[in-house]
């Protein structure tokens, strides 16, 4: 037994004690894959959530971190670019609760063909090829270079899946169908091309990117999926375009405007922790899909942007907000938004679905997709449009 064996019993342990496993065939691929293997050096973020410090395995000194965050429950950054002014990460190994979380929703069963959107490491590649087998798994990846490492190791352990450099929107249409496609990393829509060849039956786990939403859709006729969101969010790094060149920011935060001068002046009764409750913000963002947050934490207080329009609350000593808005009232959205979600029992995001075609039709809805109410303002929608591209 090599050193690595125990410590991925350890992970399986705590992933099926913590309920991510309920599986005993996924416990059993935690256990026989080597993490270590598909992470052979990552880099330790700073405070600021940014790439800072190598822990490369191959250097005697840094082994026993490496291998300790190897078999750990956290994401580990590979690769990162500069971006924005900034280190933006373009490549990391998932949280192994999230993964097994993913994993379990898909619902795979013997003899399932999978295609996996976003290669990455190949850990999780290598996870499907030892529960399905590696006949039946494809991967997908935007970054060649990548694709060629997680081929390597996936041989070096055994798996021969059928590995793909190509852009993920466009799925891989020579190799379908798939009776089950999982993307690991968040798109904009669902790309019509994952619904072609999505086979009767099939079943789509994707990460969106609106508010870490995680979509879990099942093919309900002839060119359509639909399906609720999960009970918890997965935010993950976005799909990258591959038909143009990566525009400078494509993969940082969007940068929040100035705020000049200051247009309107309010007092708000919002309680800014209560905002931060991610179900509403993900409310709050299919009313306003370009809403950014940036978290104040002396005093306390919130600055909301959609690239153009700023509004920022600071609680002021009586509880109440003092809201600063330029040029337009972006905070009386967030207001707005929040009546509605109270109106409608503060729904968490399970409550929430999706139902998108292969002819472009792609909304959001609540509690089912036959509701068809389009109108009436913030208040009244139970159904808003999804973008049909990355």
């Amino acid at each position: 037994m090599t050193d690595w064996q125990p410590q991925a019993a350890t992970l399986a342990n705590k992933l099926a004690a913590e309920s991510a496993i309920s599986d005993n065939q996924w416990r059993a691929a935690f256990e026989a894959t080597p993490r270590h293997v598909f992470v052979p050096r990552f880099w330790e973020l700073d405070e600021y959530n940014s790439p800072s410090r190598l822990v490369d395995g191959a250097i005697s000194t840094h082994r026993p971190q490496w291998l300790e965050a190897a078999y750990s429950d956290r994401f580990l950054v590979t690769r990162w670019v500069p971006d924005g002014g900034r280190r933006a990460v373009t490549s990391s190994a998932s949280l192994p609760s999230l993964v097994a979380r993913m994993l379990h929703v898909l619902e795979v069963a013997d003899g399932h063909r999978v295609l996996e959107i976003g290669t990455g490491t190949g850990y999780n590649t290598a996870l499907l090829c030892h529960r399905v087998g590696a006949q039946n798994v494809v991967s997908v990846d935007i970054n060649a270079g990548l694709v060629a490492e997680a081929a390597e190791r996936l041989d070096t352990i055994g798996f021969a899946p059928t590995v793909v450099a190509g852009d993920g929107a466009l799925g891989a249409e020579d190799h379908g169908p798939f009776d089950r496609i999982l993307a690991t990393c968040a798109s904009r829509g669902v790309p019509s091309a994952w619904i072609d060849q999505l086979a009767d039956g099939g079943r789509i786990v994707t990460p969106l990117t609106i508010g870490g939403a995680l979509a879990v859709l099942d093919k309900t006729g002839p060119g359509e999926v639909s399906g609720h969101l999960d009970t918890d969010g997965a935010w993950f790094m976005p799909m990258r375009p591959a038909s143009q060149p990566l525009p400078d920011g494509y993969l940082a935060d969007q940068p929040q405007p100035a705020p000049d001068d200051v247009t309107h002046l309010s007092v708000s009764s919002l309680d800014p922790e209560a905002l931060a409750d991610p179900d509403f913000r993900l409310w709050l963002l299919l009313h306003q899909p370009q809403t950014h947050f940036v978290e104040h934490f002396a005093p306390t207080g919130l600055t909301v942007h959609n690239g153009v329009d700023i509004a920022t609350a600071q609680q002021c000593a009586d509880g109440r907000l003092q809201v600063r808005q330029s040029p337009r009232r972006l905070w009386d959205t967030v207001e707005a938004a929040w009546l509605s979600w109270v109106n409608h029992d503060k729904p968490r995001r399970d409550r929430l679905g999706v139902t998108a075609t292969a002819g472009g039709v792609q909304y959001a809805w609540l509690d089912h997709p036959v509701h068809d109410q389009r109108g009436g303002g913030l208040g009244g929608v139970l159904r808003w449009p999804l973008p049909t591209s990355q």
